[in-house]
């Protein structure tokens, strides 16, 4: 799976390279949404509790199934940071301001939050500052222990070697990492966001088979438990 993305990655920067307008096209187009779209689904995943390998994203839509992933992702950041950019905007973009460092420091403790909750929910409600809150409220050390994996693997990333070839060949370790991170994502929601959960549910109905033969299914209908 690393390796397959790494040909792309590969594809991608030799496109750049070469003839900039169809690398970066292909790169702001299909590259980019591909691999949020993976992370994402990766993320999702092991919040589930599955354990196979995550499989490449499904290609039907190219606007569901890829850019709307992407766009997610964007509003992470966006969310994140945009009291940074306010402040900045307010300051004439003045980078001497001591302040600018805890608007960094803010987003970037928000932006896992929010980036979790939209991956698992699929939805931009993943956004909200309640729902953030919860899940850092429920979990307050593992979440910070959960930042400070993800800031050592962005060290990681980031002091690797660079160069035009170095980056053809450190490409598979940059995602090999950035897929241990997901998973711990993952991980942590499935551990803090949805522990207990079937602890609260009971069977209150099962339908009959809808037909007798090889192939039929019934219907399981789940509520929650009163709390009296």
């Amino acid at each position: 799976m690393v390796f397959a993305f790494a040909v792309l990655i590969v594809w991608a920067m030799f496109l750049a390279a070469w003839a900039p307008l169809i690398g970066w096209i292909a790169i702001f187009c299909f590259l980019q949404p591909f691999m949020c779209a993976f992370f994402m689904k990766m993320v999702q995943r092991s919040a589930m509790g599955e354990e196979e390998i995550c499989l490449f994203p499904e290609l039907e839509e190219w606007l569901d199934d890829l850019m709307m992933p992407y766009i997610r992702l964007v509003m992470c950041m966006a969310v994140s940071f945009l009291p940074l950019v306010i402040y900045l905007g307010v300051m004439d973009w003045d980078m001497d301001s001591p302040l600018i460092w805890l608007f960094i420091a803010a987003g970037a403790a928000y932006f896992p939050g929010v980036f979790m909750r939209t991956s698992v929910l699929e939805s931009f409600s993943g956004l909200s500052p309640a729902g953030w809150w919860g899940l850092v409220r429920k979990a307050p050390l593992p979440y910070a222990g959960l930042l400070g994996a993800i800031c050592a693997g962005g060290w990681v990333i980031l002091s690797l070697p660079s160069g035009f070839l170095m980056d053809f060949a450190m490409a598979p370790v940059k995602l090999y990492v950035a897929c241990v991170l997901m998973n711990m994502c993952g991980l942590f929601m499935l551990k803090h966001e949805f522990a207990g959960e079937e602890e609260e549910l009971s069977l209150i109905h099962i339908s009959e088979p809808t037909r007798l033969g090889m192939i039929s299914y019934a219907v399981f209908c789940l509520k929650k438990k009163s709390s009296c």
